[in-house]
């Protein structure tokens, strides 16, 4: 059976361990008022969350949380209790957050693969944290109970390939979706961790009253690697007993506390989901409606298509949307569903009938904008949609007088230079086939034209960025560098050099080296 492409081969039970990680001693972390910072720690943001007034963002530099409507942030970067710095699924509940941590591993033959290495939870909105290590099983855990039976299992006893990609907390049980280790859930803070069955690949049902001549457990092994719906991707609690769970072999439906599931596929229902690949399910409240949306992804099925779906009646129908297009992540405002994509922020206020798109997200003020058009993540706090990429953060105003889209703020992290004469450039090195080196400089604090020259190593022009622009002196500046000359053509590997030169100042000068 073919994997979906976006993994590697699962790499199971190759390291005996002695116990499961998530019995080890905790302690707690306080967050020091050292850890403010004005910018978010990365521009890169994966992961955004808002709870009440709090926006919490998860990057590949930590996670981050802001009480001040993103004029100020907390990083955590440097709190023992965060494991690594990637940030795979961040969670809130009233004052209960959570979020998974992990790293890209190197193994033989040059090749990286995920690898998950814990949690930290907070049980005051983040103040304190406690780590506990990854979900991982001991060597003998090789059964299963469920209903009469006993089921084989394969025990998940690395971290490899067992990276938490989704956390739900609900009123007594924290849920978490993972790659290896499937479906889970704790009521102990994580000191313990219930494996939870999901329908085999060839079930759309399974419920504790099956007996042993339903499973054949002679037969019949839990094992991640030969069924799809295994590989846990996304889960979203109602309350202790409807949940959902979206895996790359469909979405999974339980109304009694997790013990009994209705599977839903591309192919096993009249009105069905578009892709079977589900890694986000959000539920979206308004008036007396409640519709629970998916992002589908293509896994196995050659019928399955990119696109969202979503069902008012528990799961009978779907209505499919945006088809062919890669959808990451929801967030909601009343009856407007906000869909971040790689074509970029949808929004829909009718259901699906009609929707409006981000366009380039220019800040009107700065004259920054981001380059890349995937959005992969979005919360809404009050009337201000937020968004995260690759290549920072933005906010625009959504209130019905503002139209959607039309007037962005980004928040980007950089180091300011103030009024001194200095200029660095970021990323550097930098690939012109995935990003833009950014030139960062000021005008001293006064409104000026700007020119920004891009040399060769032997100080011969390549290309000119801007010519006598005007600046403004209230802010910093990035001049973008696409990698190409002044003919459009794409410049070598190696050393380039570039100068800044602001009317009434000395030109200032810079290095940068394009690596493809």
């Amino acid at each position: 059976m073919r994997r979906p492409a976006r993994f590697a081969i699962l790499i199971l039970g190759l390291v005996p361990l002695t116990g499961a990680a998530q019995i080890e001693s905790q302690s707690t972390f306080r967050l020091e008022t050292s850890n403010s910072i004005s910018l978010p720690p990365s521009n890169s943001v994966s992961h955004l969350t808002v709870e009440d007034s709090t926006i919490w963002i998860g990057t590949r530099m930590g996670l981050a949380r802001s009480l001040t409507a993103g004029q100020t942030w907390q990083s955590y970067r440097n709190v023992a209790a965060f494991a690594n710095d990637g940030i795979y699924a961040v969670a809130m509940r009233d004052t209960v957050v959570w979020a998974s941590t992990g790293f890209l591993k190197e193994i033989a033959g040059g090749s990286r693969v995920q690898t998950g290495s814990g949690y930290a939870f907070s049980l005051d909105r983040g103040d304190t944290w406690q780590h506990v290590g990854q979900t991982i099983d001991s060597q003998s855990d090789t059964v299963i109970p469920y209903g009469l039976d006993t089921l084989r299992a394969l025990p998940v006893i690395v971290p490899e390939q067992n990276v938490t990609f989704d956390i739900s907390i609900g009123p007594s049980r924290v849920w978490i979706a993972s790659w290896a280790s499937g479906l889970r859930y704790t009521t102990d803070n994580g000191q313990s961790w219930r494996r939870v069955l999901l329908p085999p690949d060839d079930r759309n049902h399974i419920a504790p009253r099956d007996n042993i001549w339903n499973f054949d457990t002679l037969n019949f092994y839990v094992d991640p690697r030969r069924n799809n719906n295994f590989l846990a991707f996304s889960v979203l609690t109602i309350d202790d007993s409807t949940i959902w769970v979206g895996t790359a072999g469909g979405v999974n439906k339980s109304t009694d506390g997790g013990a009994s599931w209705t599977r839903m596929t591309r192919r096993n229902q009249q009105s069905s989901i578009l892709g079977n690949w589900v890694i986000a399910i959000k539920e979206q409240r308004f008036r007396n409606v409640r519709r629970t949306w998916t992002t589908n992804w293509r896994a196995d099925d050659p019928a399955e298509n990119f696109g969202v779906s979503y069902t008012e009646d528990g799961g009978r129908t779907w209505t499919n949307l945006l088809h062919g297009v890669k959808a990451y992540e929801f967030a909601f405002k009343d009856s407007i569903a906000y869909i971040a994509t790689e074509e970029g922020l949808y929004r829909t206020s009718d259901g699906g009938i009609s929707f409006t798109r981000s366009g380039t997200i220019i800040d009107p003020t700065t004259r920054e904008m981001i380059t890349t058009s995937s959005v992969y993540a979005v919360g809404v706090l009050g009337d201000i949609v937020w968004v995260g990429t690759s290549d920072g953060m933005a906010s625009t105003v959504d209130d019905g007088i503002t139209p959607f889209g039309s007037i962005w703020k980004i928040y980007r992290t950089y180091e300011p230079v103030g009024v001194a004469p200095r200029t660095y450039a970021y990323p550097n090195p930098f690939s012109p086939s995935s990003e833009a080196v950014r030139i960062h400089y000021s005008t001293g604090g006064q409104n000026a034209e700007a020119t920004v020259e891009v040399f060769d190593f032997a100080m011969n022009p390549v290309r000119t960025v801007i010519r006598t622009a005007a600046r403004s002196g209230s802010v910093e500046h990035d001049e973008l560098w696409d990698g190409r000359d002044d003919g459009g053509r794409s410049v070598a590997n190696g050393v380039y050099f570039y100068r800044v030169r602001v009317s009434g100042r000395d030109p200032m000068w810079g290095k940068v080296m394009v690596l493809r």
